[in-house]
Parts: structure tokens; sequence; C-alpha cells
């Protein structure tokens, strides 16, 4: 046998031949990145079947699909609108505080050392000036006064006859049977006995007045808000037995900033009213502008008087409304201003039906109506019923009225 090439020996690598190992990683690795590329094209194919079924399922008959914004302007809300108009707008400041008595007297004791008999009123009692409130037991201030009226006529019966000696004196010294001397005397006896009446009247006065301090009497017209005193009590001077409102006369005292006193005078219309009755409102009038403010609060003390009422009592916390002017301004209805992001904002609506929202500032408000102090341009169109569901840029549907949506009733349950 004859051979073309020769024959080398087994197991000796050549330079074409390449090594095995080498072979077989290359043939390997195209063999994964084949099945790598089958995979992915079956995985695209199922994918694009399974969203064209769902969109032949979705897709609604007689017509393509709507657009994301058709949808979007389809859905409407319905509003009324007005434009905003130039009016006069009453300016009010509104002040809240606490009811209290104009003047709240303290009635006391006058006499001391001596013991509560009677006790004529009570708490809520109306009483008048002069009317009787309470009694002491006055039995040692009598029998002291009987024995200041005895002295009183035992001193007017002594200067009687001394004036009587002096008469007969002086007669006597015409015929020279009196000296001069003893003349001069008598008329000394007579002033010292007049003197001695006048003082003896003074002690009995002065013992008529304390007689009259054991009764305590009111001072003035009003009602009766504390009674202090008590039956056997012995009370010292000065001790406090009753309080009462003087003339039921009532106030509202309220707390104003200082940046607002200048607003106030005295003279001007509150309207009132308190969380006891809502549905009532009273009518007072600023009395006192406090002239000085607190230097930690900044706060200034306003009085207002408030009418004679069995309703407002002191102590009340009240609100009420200064009255302090009208002035000129953009006005709308309260309920088309409503509050987005805690700021004041208002609604208006473009030719498109699109509402745009603009923060505004607010001012005094006055029947239902409030001043716009910025924001917003004379003559736009507000939206007024349907403000507080807007949105920045939403499409709305404006009517004349808010239509008539009935009110279905709750379902029975067994």
């Amino acid at each position: 046998m004859s051979y073309s090439q020769p024959v080398e020996p087994v197991g000796a690598p050549t330079a074409k031949q390449p090594k095995p190992f080498a072979v077989t990683g290359g043939v390997m690795a195209q063999n994964r990145r084949g099945s790598r590329r089958r995979y992915w094209i079956i995985g695209s194919a199922v994918v694009a079947l399974v969203a064209g079924g769902a969109a032949v399922a979705l897709w609604p008959k007689g017509g393509p699909a709507p657009a994301a914004g058709d949808a979007k302007q389809a859905s409407t809300l319905t509003v009324t609108v007005m434009p905003v108009q130039r009016t006069a707008v009453g300016a009010s400041l509104p002040v809240t505080g606490s009811l209290a008595a104009w003047d709240e007297l303290v009635i006391g004791a006058e006499a001391g050392g001596m013991a509560v008999t009677e006790v004529l009123v009570d708490v809520g009692d109306r009483v008048e000036a002069g009317q009787v409130l309470a009694r002491f037991n006055d039995s040692v201030l009598r029998a002291e006064l009987m024995q200041r009226e005895a002295a009183v006529r035992e001193a007017e019966a002594t200067a009687a006859e001394a004036v009587a000696n002096v008469r007969r004196s002086e007669e006597l010294s015409k015929g020279g049977h009196v000296s001069a001397r003893e003349l001069d005397n008598k008329r000394a006896t007579a002033a010292t006995a007049q003197a001695r009446v006048a003082v003896a009247q003074a002690n009995r006065e002065q013992t008529q007045a304390r007689l009259r301090q054991a009764e305590v009497r009111a001072p003035a017209d009003g009602t009766v808000t504390a009674r202090m005193a008590r039956l056997g009590m012995v009370a010292g001077t000065g001790s406090e037995m009753f309080r009462m409102i003087r003339d039921d006369r009532v106030e509202l005292a309220a707390e104003v900033p200082e940046i607002d006193l200048g607003h106030l005078k005295a003279g001007q219309s509150v309207s009132l009213s308190i969380d006891g009755d809502r549905t009532r409102t009273f009518e007072g009038k600023v009395r006192l502008v406090s002239p000085t403010v607190d230097a930690k609060t900044r706060m200034g003390i306003v009085k207002i008087d408030v009418p004679t009422d069995p309703a407002l009592k002191p102590g009340m916390f009240a609100r009420g409304r200064v009255q302090t002017g009208t002035l000129e301004a953009l006005a709308v209805p309260e309920n088309a201003v409503v509050y987005k992001d805690s700021r004041p904002t208002v609604f208006t609506v473009d030719e498109q039906g699109k509402a745009h929202a603009h923060v505004v500032e607010t001012g005094a408000r006055d029947k239902g109506r409030i001043a716009l102090l910025s924001g917003i341009q004379e003559g736009a169109r507000i939206v007024v019923a349907g403000a507080g569901y807007l949105k920045e840029g939403d499409q709305v549907t404006v009517a004349d009225k808010m239509p008539d949506v009935p009110v279905k009733p709750l379902p029975k349950t067994n």
C-alpha cells in the first residue's frame, strides 16, 4: 500500500489541527445562542397574539375607540356663573369677648361687731335703691340712742335755766343790785349750757347713724348676683355682704388687636350673638375704646353697650361685628369663594367652557357677599354654584340654575 502523504505519529498535534477542547466549547456556545434567539422569537409572537385578542375584545362595535381627551371633555360639571361687579360693601370688624356687668357693686357692712338677724334677698332678686337687704342685731344701739336722747333733754333744760338767769340778772343790774362781774358770769354759764346741748345732739345723731348702719340697703337699682350674708354671722366693718349689677346694665368687653383699634370709635353699631341662642341677634353700640394697649399681647379693650335682656348674662361668650363704614369694591357671593391649599380661590370660565382658578385676597363681608381686594378683574365670569367641586382646567357646562337632582331613598334592609 502506498500513501501520497507521509503518516505522522498518532497523538502528535500539528499547527493546522485545533485543540479538541476549543472546538467543543465553541460549538456549545453557538448552540446556546441559537436556543435563546428561538425562545425570544416565540415569546414575542405570543405577546402579540394576546394583545391583539384583548384589543379585539375591547374594541366597541360600530366605530373606533374614543381618544383619552374626548373622554375627559365628555365628563363635565354643571355650574352657574355671574359677572364680577363693583358695588358698595359694608365694612365691618369681627369682635369676640365675654359679657360683663357695666358696674358691679360690692355691698359691705358699715358697722362691725353685730350679728345678722335677717337676710331679706337672695341671688337673682331685683332690688330698688334704698331697699333693705339685711338687718343686724341693733338692741345695744337702740339703748344707747335712748341714753343720748336723755342727755340732750338734760342739756337743753340746763341751757334754758342758764338763759333765764341771764335775763333776771340783766333786769337787776339796771337797779344796781347785780354787779357787772356777776352778770358776765351768768352769761358765760348760759353759753356753756348751750354748747353742751349741741354736744348732746351730736352724740345722739352719731348713735342714730350707727343704728341706720344696722340695716344693709341697696345703693342703686339692680339685680343681686352674690350673697355672702348668712343668718347669725357676725360681720366686721367692711365685710362683703352682697354683690349686684347696677341698673342691670351689661356690656361686652372685647379684645381687639392694636392694628384694628384705629377703625373703632364710640357710637358705632354692633351686631351681637351669643352661643346660647344663635337664632337671635342683639344690637349694641361701642361705648369706649381703650386708650392703652397691652405691651405683651398687643391687644386693646373695647367696651360695647348691649341691650337689657334676660338672655344676656354676665360671663357669656359673645360674638359681634362692628360696622365701621362702607367701601367700593369688587364683590361676589360668599359661596363663590372656596379654599384650595388654605388660600381663598375663585374659578372663572373662559369661552371654551374651561374653569380656571384664581387666588384672591378677601375683604369685608356684608349680607352674604364678600369683597375681593385683588386676584380678579371686574366683569370676569365667576363660578357661583358648584365652585367647590372644580379644579384647574375642568370642562364645565354653564346653566342658569343648578338642576334639581332627586335623592333616592336608601334601600330597605330586612
